[in-house]
């Protein structure tokens, strides 16, 4: 129901582990095994106390709702990334980052993830682009003028800050001026990482 970016728990240490132990491994497997690949390989992954990857899933596809806040930090234009990964040559671009935390807040339609209802109006969509705020749609339609809901999973209000609470902050106040009849959304995301953050 959100997610953040940078991860704090994702020191360099718990970084190089995973790419030693989980990314590394399977990449090379793939390829051992005549499959090489060429595309976005997302990782669930659940990091445990000692700092050890446990993997959850495999995605050849963006996260739904991780890719937002990572998009935002994203100052690279992410189709040239995509044509030098095609090209064989990814390794000869660099991608540069907004260093600011970002934080997206999904907003849901009443019942998600079970039954829910569609069609219904969206208001306070913002007509400008802020700086360091942004609406990303999911689950949504235009009829006519309006737009409307068209799924679980319908918004994500995302934005950066110079801290985690900033960023927390920021999405919270984006995501309060839209309204639905029954939406609804999680008031917690970013609770650990800003509470790792204080604690430094």
């Amino acid at each position: 129901m959100g997610a953040y970016s940078p991860a704090p728990v994702v020191t360099q240490d718990v970084h190089d582990r995973v790419m030693r132990e989980v990314i590394y491994p399977t990449v090379r497997g793939m390829a051992a095994e005549g499959n090489t690949y060429t595309g976005f390989l997302y990782a669930g992954l659940m990091i445990d106390s000692t700092g050890a990857p446990k993997v959850i899933e495999y995605n050849c596809r963006f996260g739904d709702p991780e890719t937002q806040p990572i998009m935002m930090r994203l100052q690279s234009d992410l189709v040239e990334l995509c044509q030098a990964a095609i090209a064989g040559k990814l390794d000869q671009v660099e991608s540069k980052w907004d260093p600011r935390a970002s934080i997206g807040v999904v907003l849901a339609a009443g019942g998600y993830p079970g039954d829910y209802t569609k069609g219904e109006v969206i208001s306070g969509l913002p007509t400008q682009e802020s700086a360091g705020q942004k609406v990303f749609h999911a689950g949504t339609e235009t009829q006519g003028d309006q737009v409307v809901t068209n799924g679980g999973r319908v918004l994500c209000a995302t934005a950066l800050g110079n801290t985690v609470l900033e960023a927390q902050q920021r999405a919270y106040q984006l995501a309060d001026q839209i309204h639905w009849n029954g939406m609804f959304c999680r008031r917690d995301i970013g609770y650990r990482a800003i509470a790792r953050e204080q604690a430094k």
